[in-house]
């Protein structure tokens, strides 16, 4: 029998670690990120929308998608996040479906994990057995997305204030995983949940 996990987690808490070492433990993994990456590389499919929405000004000369320029729109203006996601978040999330019932249909008999950054937002929890929810401490979220985007305290911290918080996250969550400190502990987390769950 399928068994179907939500995993999410807000930007900077580290999803993205978890979603990695879940894989390499070769546990079927659908990747909402990279559904919407196919969509929004050259000649996608939601280019157009997205083109309509927010113009040339977030598009290269090639016709590729600039993702900082139109990171730097969306994440300071919750509204026009919104809108970005309605390009985007209904075609995800029916490509998700249509994963998930094309694996009943082969009777699939396993864990899937649904990495998911806006599970609950979009409501793909009503999907899941279980939901995981990554945090770590706010401190450490700015540390690491101001090392990682080359940003500055001011586009974090919009871009933080535009997404449910990890409060309102764990409420929803049957388990919470805390990536606030080595990746030893993180991983150990990982493996006891995986345990749970017959994973390995």
């Amino acid at each position: 029998m399928m068994r179907i996990i939500g995993l999410t987690g807000g930007i900077g808490s580290g999803k993205s670690t978890v979603s990695e070492y879940i894989r390499e433990k070769g546990i079927k993994t659908i990747d909402a990120d990279e559904i919407s990456r196919n969509l929004t590389k050259k000649d996608g499919a939601a280019l157009p929308a997205i083109r309509k929405f927010f113009g040339e000004q977030v598009f290269f000369e090639d016709g590729t998608l600039n993702r900082k320029a139109l990171g730097n729109i969306v994440f300071s203006d919750r509204d026009k996040l919104k809108l970005l996601e309605s390009c985007t978040t209904e075609v995800v999330d029916r490509i998700i479906r249509k994963e998930l019932a094309e694996l009943k249909e082969n009777d699939f008999n396993g864990v899937v994990v649904l990495d998911i950054p806006l599970l609950f937002e979009g409501g793909d929890q009503v999907l899941c057995d279980e939901t995981w929810v990554v945090t770590c401490s706010y401190d450490i979220k700015v540390e690491r997305l101001l090392k990682r985007d080359n940003t500055t305290l001011e586009a974090v911290k919009n871009r933080m204030a535009n997404q449910m918080s990890d409060e309102d996250k764990i409420k929803l969550a049957t388990y919470i995983i805390d990536n606030s400190f080595s990746l030893d502990y993180l991983y150990t987390q990982i493996e006891l949940l995986l345990l749970k769950n017959n994973c390995i």
